[in-house]
């Protein structure tokens, strides 16, 4: 029952960790919307694994796995973050721009009417 057990969790692990890995990869493409949806594939893996993982000790190469995914859980989702800030701070630098934008654009309109 407990090999049973860990089985299922370290499955659950392995997916959760291509998921992320999927996430990467579209993350680095720039495919944001690719990346939400893999978020909602990822919450509900995530979902299910806090549903079987009850932190009962399992045998040594059960928590090496563990370790090993949760490793390249946490460098994926690092990837992932630092992608998303610098799409974010270009988000920023469109918006903040956008008045500087207007006002040059009511200029020059205002301006164009007066030798139109």
């Amino acid at each position: 029952m407990n090999n049973c057990r860990s089985t299922d969790i370290i499955s659950a692990y392995e997916h959760l960790a291509q998921v992320t890995a999927r996430m990467r990869e579209a993350a680095a493409k720039e495919d944001w919307d690719h990346v939400v949806a893999l978020e909602t594939e990822c919450a509900s893996v995530y979902a299910r694994l806090t549903k079987i993982e009850t932190g009962a000790p399992f045998d040594a190469d059960h928590q090496r796995r563990k370790s090993e995914l949760i490793c390249q859980l946490l460098d994926d989702d690092a990837q992932i973050r630092e992608r998303v800030s610098g799409q974010l701070t270009s988000i920023w630098r469109l918006i903040e721009g956008q008045p500087n934008v207007d006002r040059l654009r009511s200029a020059y309109s205002a301006g164009s009417a007066e030798h139109g």
